[in-house]
């Protein structure tokens, strides 16, 4: 775990960890600096509710971050999570912050995270190619993991979904055991808890997983990629 982040820290102090920034020119590092705040969000807590354009680029130091947006009937849909190292850009690129979307951005954890000031990332990506073809290489992946899990949520089934995803949290995290509640699977499944309820007892009585509270343990990975289709 990570340790949390002094509130009087500085930005200076850990733009390393974002190979984003690697090939800023010094006066486009010093001005990044001087626009990026610290920002320290207990579980629970939202870091952003409204327009997607005013959202700030943000830089994950620790804990998670949940991104999702709300339909007219108030259902939640995720479209990923942040986690340590992770960059933001959301409103910074150009293509993205011309949608008129509203989003929610919920720590899931307690989380550190640095903001920096979106016309100061847009200027530096207008004017530095480099750093501008690696922003839009991030853009691309999170284009893409959107669309992936809307496919899975329209083509396949949810006892898949979850085995998919169960396995691969198992491989981001290299270990077996998985430290999620139901209600947190649900919201990146994008399904009623009571569905992830009742799949996990469907698993634990065919051996594959043993759950306790906010901790899932795989049991048997051959028979999970089985039921995953893998």
């Amino acid at each position: 775990m990570s340790a949390r982040v002094s509130a009087d820290c500085h930005f200076r102090d850990y733009i390393g960890q974002f190979d984003l920034w690697n090939e800023l020119t010094d006066a486009q590092h010093d001005d990044l600096i001087a626009h990026t705040r610290f920002q320290h969000c207990a579980k629970g807590e939202f870091v952003h509710r409204g327009s997607l354009v005013q959202v700030g680029t943000l830089h994950i130091i620790s804990g998670a971050l949940r991104v999702y947006i709300l339909s007219e009937e108030g259902r939640e849909f995720t479209l990923y999570f942040l986690r340590d190292r992770d960059i933001a850009l959301l409103a910074s690129t150009a293509f993205l912050a011309t949608m008129p979307c509203d989003i929610s951005i919920e720590a899931t954890k307690d989380t550190d995270l640095f903001v920096s000031n979106t016309e100061v990332v847009r200027g530096i990506l207008d004017a530095n190619i480099p750093v501008r073809a690696r922003a839009y290489e991030y853009a691309v992946v999170r284009l893409s993991e959107m669309l992936w899990k809307f496919q899975q949520m329209l083509f396949t089934s949810a006892d898949r979904r979850l085995a998919k995803f169960l396995l691969t949290e198992s491989a981001r995290t290299a270990g077996n055991e998985i430290r999620l509640t139901h209600e947190e699977t649900a919201q990146y499944l994008g399904t009623a808890r009571e569905v992830v309820s009742r799949l996990m007892r469907e698993f634990s009585q065919e051996g594959l997983v043993q759950t306790s509270r906010g901790r899932i343990h795989i049991l048997n990975r051959a028979a999970l990629q089985e039921r995953a289709g893998a």
